[in-house]
């Protein structure tokens, strides 16, 4: 009888101690939390496209992205036009992120891993919320420290947790999320062909005037016109460079025109026109520091290159039968060379097409530009003369 009860006594310790360890293995191991190596939100990639709406969280404030018309928007910049390749790089990074190791269920530990609450007092981490057009929400994290991943060039380790869950995980993707809103924005204002441009003509508050030109599209350099005799351009590349700065200007912030009036200001008016009837005006206000721009433009088609008629050629000569069935390969490939070198002259109504958007786009906004392009787009004539040794 006492070898019975020994025995069934210690059945009994065993039994209690196959209960600990299961709601131990339990509460260690939430119903559904995706295994490693499985996608953190398994679903996302499927409704991807329904996301109409992408909120970051910091302790500095909130970014809200929305979506309208197939356009997202940043709302903390006046709903300007978001950066379309970054957003779609934002969720496409959340979508793919896949978990390597599960890390601490205990909140206390979450300072560690930079995963506190966004709200919790010196909270370094940042939210991360998806929501579709019903107000759904679709994903939601909290992120936390990051290293690059070892060996996987783009690649990161993150700490992440999803919102209204304890567990913590180590994960790895390309997630990259911008924590200031200007990150967001759509930068390019003007994004046109160099070659195309014709002529340049800055002029300054105080009537200064630099012009730099070129006579025909397939010339590779421009000239400074009514040069002095005997003085020299220090550098080619540098009138050059003012001509690109127009057509390839992009901004580090954006304002409405009625925040940052233009009218009776010492603005540089810098007008650059193309071979094929584009009349861009950009003009340049340096204030408080920072160096503001209005964009617009116009047709003009007395700008519409025409070549010139070409000379009479040649009378034939006679020549070896035998020399004329072998191709010139030199002239050929510097006839291609050529072409090469030749912008394309776009005709009326691709351009017209052209001026419309660009002027839809950047109508009623002032732009805050890059101080080294303002810097190229002040120099005066005098700024690019050769210096003498003397």
């Amino acid at each position: 009888m006492t070898k019975m009860l020994k025995t069934l006594s210690t059945l009994a310790v065993i039994a209690a101690v196959l209960i600990i360890v299961a709601v131990f293995t339990v509460e260690q191991q939430e119903p559904g939390a995706p295994p490693t190596g499985q996608p953190v939100f398994p679903e996302l990639k499927t409704v991807i496209n329904d996301v109409t709406e992408l909120n970051v969280a910091t302790q500095s404030g909130t970014i809200t992205l929305h979506r309208q018309e197939n356009i997202w928007r940043v709302k903390e910049k006046y709903d300007y036009p978001a950066d379309l390749g970054t957003v779609r790089e934002t969720l496409i990074g959340l979508a793919e992120l896949t978990t390597l190791e599960r890390k601490t269920r205990k909140p206390e530990l979450y300072e560690k891993l930079g995963l506190q609450d966004v709200e919790a007092e010196g909270s370094l981490s940042t939210g991360i919320t998806l929501k579709d057009a019903t107000d759904n929400t679709v994903a939601a994290a909290v992120i936390g420290n990051d290293r690059p991943a070892q060996g996987k060039s783009g690649y990161k380790e993150l700490f992440i947790r999803k919102v209204r869950d304890p567990q913590t995980w180590l994960v790895e993707g390309r997630l990259t999320v911008d924590k200031n809103p200007g990150q967001w924005l759509d930068k390019e204002l003007t994004q046109i062909e160099t070659k195309r441009v014709r002529r340049l003509t800055v002029t300054h508050p105080d009537r200064t005037r630099l012009v730099v030109e070129k006579a025909k599209p397939s010339d590779l350099n421009y000239q400074v016109a009514n040069l002095p005799e005997g003085l020299e351009i220090e550098s080619q590349f540098t009138v050059n460079n003012i001509v690109s700065t127009v057509t390839s200007l992009s901004l580090d912030d954006v304002k409405p025109v009625s925040e940052i009036p233009f009218d009776g200001q010492p603005v540089v008016t810098a007008v650059f026109e193309t071979f094929d009837g584009l009349q861009g005006t950009v003009q340049l206000l340096p204030k408080d520091d920072k160096n503001y721009v209005t964009i617009s433009a116009t047709f003009n088609p007395d700008l519409v290159w025409k070549p010139e008629p070409e000379n009479e050629a040649e009378p034939e000569k006679e020549s070896d039968p035998q020399a004329d069935e072998q191709p010139d390969t030199d002239a050929q490939d510097k006839e291609a060379d050529t072409n090469s070198e030749q912008p394309k002259i776009k005709p009326e109504a691709e351009v017209k097409a052209e001026i419309e958007a660009l002027n839809k786009r950047v109508a009623g906004w002032v732009y805050v530009i890059p101080k080294f392009r303002a810097d190229t787009l002040l120099k005066k004539p005098q700024d690019l003369l050769k210096t003498s040794n003397g």
